[in-house]
Formats: C-alpha cells, structure tokens, sequence
C-alpha cells in the first residue's frame, strides 16, 4: 500500500503574508516553475494537483506534485523543488513531510557535489543541469548548507 503525503500542514514553518501581492507573486512564480520543470520531464504523467509544501521566495519552492491517477500507485506523487538552485524531483516514498524532504534534496545534491569535486563518475548522481565544476559543486555546497542550517528547520512540521 502506498502512503500519500498529508497535505493538512501546508506550508509550515514560515509566515506567508497573503495579503502581499508580491509574495503571493513570488511564490506563484516558483509554483510555474515547478509546473514547467515536471512538464519538461518524459517521464511525467499529466499533473493533477500542485501543492505548495515549503516555500521561501523566490529562493526554494517545495512543492508536492499529484499525478493525475491511472498509473502505478507508486508514481501518484512527487516532490519538485525550485528556486534558485537547481531543480529536482524525487519520490515521496517514505519522505512524507517538507523537512524529511528537504533533508533528501540536501543529501541528493550534497552526492552530485562531492563526485564533482572528487572527480568521480556522475552516472549514479542525480542529473545536475550545469557543468560539472568545481566552481557549481562549492556553490551548491554553500546552497546545501544553507538550507540545512536555515530552512530545514522551519520546515519542521508544526505539532498537533
């Protein structure tokens, strides 16, 4: 059985001013981008449902992606995460929460960062879409960071 993401929370962990057409703006921006970078992928089925998870704008958007249903279980959802820094998305799976999937986002470019600059095959990394420098890894390296010592935790659940 396939555990869907509990969207109750959404967003946590910051103060959205709805009443700030600029933010409202910004983060409707990051929402097309996410929707764009889905689309832009093959393997995407059609989306059903875009949902804001996690959004600080317009430097990260996390966003929970529904698929429209018809194909495996497995497939019905995804995370995408935009902004400035580079985009991906990745499987819910057991990442049911914008922390546990921050903290994936994080480790999944920490990996492409460290065979960057070890000079390893890339293969196995998730595809980065910039050249594989030294000069990108360190800048993801610092963006990584940041979002661990700065987002990660407002992106904590809020407890019931």
């Amino acid at each position: 059985m396939v555990t869907l993401v509990d969207t109750s929370q959404f967003p946590v962990g910051l103060d959205i001013d709805y009443e700030s057409a600029e933010e409202v703006a910004e983060l409707e921006k990051l929402a097309t981008e996410a929707r764009a970078f889905m689309k832009a992928d093959s393997w995407a089925p059609e989306i059903d449902d875009l949902v804001l998870a996690f959004g600080v704008a317009p430097m990260l958007g996390l966003f929970l992606v529904r698929f429209v249903p018809g194909g495996k279980p497995e497939d019905s959802e995804r995370w995408v995460v935009v902004g400035d820094l580079p985009s991906m998305h990745f499987e819910t799976d057991d990442m049911l929460t914008p922390e546990r999937a921050l903290r994936l986002y994080c480790a999944i470019a920490q990996d492409w960062a460290d065979n960057v600059l070890a000079g390893r095959d890339l293969s196995d990394s998730y595809p980065i879409e910039v050249a594989p420098t030294a000069e990108h890894a360190e800048m993801l390296l610092s963006r990584v960071d940041f979002i661990r010592q700065k987002l990660v935790p407002l992106a904590q659940s809020v407890p019931d």
